[in-house]
């Protein structure tokens, strides 16, 4: 493989949709939208019981930093709720960029810290807007993406005279500084190339018990850094259906979990300035809704630890059981649901559900990350983490047999979303792969930078898979055969 001549662009994960009215989930069908696009747009909400998440936890107590573009915190949504916004990224005469604007340059940062922490203030009828799944955290901002900044104009951070992107180290610099901010929960809905010092970065994350989340390329339909770290937890978008969006990750390993992330509102600036019902699809809101939800999580549960948070979420994936099978949904809708029985194809362990992980007793659950892998060549390694957290390495859950349900329960993998068409680019032939493999980079003339991933991604094309029946597969990667149950939405 050669290095080229400078690195590709960042790419933001979230790929805009025209403005419109998305479908209410339901358990019993997906009704037509109404007339309220800001109301449809918060589908979510209902479907993942958030008024009840918030009886118990919404947030309060726990730091959540969002690493993105600049920001507006001017908003409604935001007004009174950034704590604190800053960048390290220089313009083109060597002055430090702004972290704060206003217009299309600061929806991206706005619209994810709006599904954190917003108000429910807006500019919609009544003067409604979005409201967070947190919105009792206190958030931090750090820009790390600017448009036009970087020779070649693409979307980027300078941090010295040469021009060049430098985004990756740029997104290292600010995990790092959130850590040190106090940050307890990371969203980073972004994607940016290999950079020596992420790893570096998120070790110190680690060591302080940080949750970092990081979202899945919709461009390529692939994960790059740094949700492709060792530990990081990797996020995909579902439809109000519960299906994959047309352009989210499918059949890979790579993933931890799927999220709402289609029609989803989450602002965006026009002529006349801030509208609060624009909706949006993509792997972004998936992230900020997770990272927000795992923060509600930890609120409810002050004595657990980063760890126990994911556990939760692992154990309480959305699940629910009709015809003697086990559904993937937003909520666990039955009795005697089992627990996460291991990765599905497209979902990870499944769709998040933070108002039936709260529910558990989380300080109760195993002090180990469930996202490390401690097989194949990873980044950090899982030895690295253990040495940074003071700990043993951990067999990961998605390199043993999973567990059994319960008793007299044989979860059946349902019909899948349908494989939709869509962008198959991949930047950089074969896709990586979460459980085991990744690409080693080359030996640079001064140093020896090692490019490697997480997880190695199961189809080279990057095109979706057939998921035209129902079928429990086994997939065997580097010579360990993984038992995998793929869940379907239920096809309403």
């Amino acid at each position: 493989m050669t290095m080229p001549a400078r690195p590709p662009r960042l790419r933001r994960a979230t790929a805009l949709a025209v403005a419109g009215a998305a479908a209410l989930a339901t358990l019993v069908g997906v009704p037509s939208a109404s007339a309220d696009a800001l109301e449809d747009g918060q589908w979510w909400r209902a479907a993942m019981g958030v008024d009840e998440l918030h009886r118990t936890g919404a947030g309060q107590g726990v730091t959540v930093a969002v690493i993105d573009g600049p920001i507006d915190a001017s908003v409604p949504e935001l007004t009174g709720r950034v704590a604190a916004s800053s960048t390290e990224c220089l313009t083109q005469g060597g002055e430090r960029q702004s972290s704060t604007a206003k217009g299309a340059g600061a929806d991206h940062a706005t619209s994810m810290a709006s599904l954190i922490v917003g108000s429910g203030k807006g500019t919609a009828a009544g003067g409604r807007g979005i409201a967070g799944i947190a919105p009792r955290a206190t958030l931090r901002h750090y820009a790390v993406l600017y448009a036009d900044t970087t020779d070649g104009g693409g979307d980027g951070c300078r941090l010295d005279d040469t021009g060049l992107d430098q985004s990756g180290a740029a997104t290292a610099r600010a995990i790092r500084l959130a850590v040190k901010d106090g940050a307890r929960v990371l969203s980073v809905s972004l994607s940016v190339d290999y950079d020596g010092a992420l790893v570096e970065a998120l070790l110190d994350a680690y060591r302080a018990g940080a949750i970092v989340v990081a979202s899945t390329n919709n461009d390529t339909r692939n994960v790059f850094w740094p949700g492709i770290g060792n530990g990081v937890v990797t996020v995909t978008h579902v439809d109000a259906a519960g299906n994959l969006d047309s352009s989210a990750l499918r059949k890979s390993p790579l993933l931890d979990f799927a999220a709402p992330g289609t029609k989803v509102a989450t602002g965006a600036s026009d002529s006349s300035g801030w509208r609060s019902d624009a909706l949006a699809d993509g792997a972004s809101q998936a992230t900020a809704i997770t990272a927000g939800g795992l923060a509600a999580v930890w609120s409810a549960h002050p004595d657990a630890t980063g760890n126990q948070v994911l556990q939760a979420a692992k154990d309480a994936i959305g699940l629910r059981a009709e015809n003697g099978k086990y559904l993937t949904w937003f909520r666990r809708v039955g009795s005697n649901l089992p627990a996460s029985t291991g990765k599905t194809e497209s979902y990870g362990f499944g769709i998040f559900a933070p108002a039936d992980a709260v529910r558990l007793d989380v300080a109760s659950l195993p002090d180990t990350n469930p996202m490390v892998v401690d097989t194949g060549v990873v980044s950090p390694t899982a030895a690295q983490i253990a040495a940074a957290v003071g700990s043993s390495p951990t067999p990961s859950p998605t390199s043993s047999t999973p567990a059994s349900p319960s008793p007299g329960e044989t979860p059946t993998g349902a019909a899948g979303p349908a494989a939709a068409e869509g962008d198959s680019s991949d930047r950089g032939g074969s896709a990586p792969v979460r459980v085991l493999v990744g690409l080693l980079a080359l030996a640079l003339v001064a140093a020896a930078l090692v490019l490697v991933l997480r997880r190695r991604a199961g189809r080279a094309d990057g095109a979706p898979p057939s998921t035209s029946q129902a079928h429990d597969t086994t997939a065997a990667t580097d010579g360990l055969a993984v038992t995998t149950k793929e869940h379907g939405h239920g096809g309403h």
